[in-house]
């Protein structure tokens, strides 16, 4: 059932703090995708520290998987990940802190851009 022209675009700003925030954003873009829906998770702040080598495969959200393991689901789904760059100044890291999972940096821009061209934006 494809449907043509549609995005879900999510953002996720709360980091391994907030453990009830963090299995939702990847279980809605596992579903988005399922339904061959283009999906673009954008990571910014403590949220970007989620995808950083080390953490991903320690924090393990619901008890389940690995943080690493559920990007990794979501990846084989088409899904894009960014982190926005304000997240790499915050925090004085570079890119190759990032799991390999990463697509890219991207600014703010790169989000609004996206938000204006998505049907649907999530934020967490």
């Amino acid at each position: 059932m494809k449907r043509l022209g549609q995005k879900i675009l999510i953002m996720v700003t709360f980091g391994e703090n907030y453990p009830d925030r963090l299995e939702p954003p990847l279980h809605l873009a596992s579903l988005g995708a399922a339904l061959d829906t283009e999906v673009i998770m954008v990571y910014s702040m403590s949220g970007g520290l989620l995808l950083k080598k080390g953490n991903a495969e320690r924090i393990v959200p619901m008890g389940k998987n690995t943080y690493l393991e559920s990007v990794r689901e979501v990846k084989e789904y088409g899904v894009k990940i960014y982190v926005c760059s304000p997240t790499l100044e915050r925090y004085g890291l570079t890119r190759e802190d990032f799991i390999d999972e990463v697509d890219d940096i991207v600014g703010g821009m790169y989000f609004v851009t996206q938000a204006l061209d998505a049907d649907v934006t999530f934020t967490f």
